[in-house]
């Protein structure tokens, strides 16, 4: 039989995972029609979630003796977040600089990307640790400096965070008893607290989206357009230097980091 602990902590991952999870099912929800009274539905089991979040509060509990054998599934979750803000990373400079981004050149050329939802921790780590390594060159700094890569200074705070709320599982050492007791009955507590609101926001979700459970995401459509005239102007045909590519000593200090990696 499950500890209180231990079902309080799995209590509070849910509301933490739940919470996202309705926000984009009421998102494509909106897409579809004749579905008024779901998306009300959907509205109610959103509201019936706690608005407080228990990030902090799960980080202290892993560091009871009690719930020892959750760090490795807690750190797995933890792992997809980060495979996933390195997934935004990569997508907010492409769109700060296109998909030929030479940031992006430099953060992850001859980079060893495992499958970073699934492969061993030591192989996270060390992924973790050469990226990091890249991000505090002094080309990097420069570009993020500039209004054009302004927006992926945030992309890059998130996933820092990532890291560390990951690598914080694995790292801080066990409760002192008098905190530990603390942390003991705030957890218990948020758990009796969110059990039933929980439990209820389940229930309207699944009732809301029964109806749309077969249905597909609608077909992008593709417009192509007729061929343009010749025009042969190197303006036209080749894009314009960067005015962000490297530096010469930069492409000195790029060169060193990707021969190391």
């Amino acid at each position: 039989m499950p500890s209180p602990l231990v079902e309080s902590f799995e209590l509070l991952i849910d509301v933490e995972q739940l919470a996202p999870r309705l926000e984009a099912a009421a998102t494509a929800m909106a897409q579809l029609p004749d579905l008024e009274a779901e998306r009300g539905w959907l509205a109610a089991a959103r509201e019936r979630l706690p608005r407080e979040r228990f990030g902090s509060l799960l980080d202290r509990a892993l560091r009871l003796p009690e719930l020892e054998s959750l760090k490795s599934e807690h750190g797995k979750r933890l792992q997809i977040a980060i495979a996933d803000e390195v997934e935004r990373l990569q997508g907010a400079i492409a769109l700060a600089g296109t998909a030929r981004s030479p940031l992006l050149e430099v953060l992850f050329h001859n980079l060893k990307m495992p499958a970073l939802r699934k492969c061993p921790r030591a192989e996270l780590d060390k992924f973790c640790t050469e990226l990091e390594r890249r991000l505090a060159s002094s080309y990097t700094k420069r570009v993020l400096g500039t209004d054009r890569y302004k927006p992926v200074v945030a992309s890059i705070q998130v996933l820092a965070d990532a890291i560390a709320t990951w690598r914080s599982v694995f790292i801080e050492p066990p409760l002192e008893e008098v905190e530990a007791a603390t942390v003991r009955d705030e957890l218990v507590a948020a758990g009796k607290a969110v059990e039933l609101p929980v439990r209820q926001a389940k229930l309207l979700a699944q009732a809301a989206l029964l109806p749309a459970a077969g249905l597909l995401d609608g077909e992008g459509v593709l417009t192509v357009r007729g061929k343009q005239k010749d025009l042969s102007h190197p303006l036209i045909e080749q894009d314009p230097p960067d005015p962000l590519l490297p530096m010469a000593d930069e492409r000195a200090e790029i060169a060193a980091l990707h021969g190391s990696s």
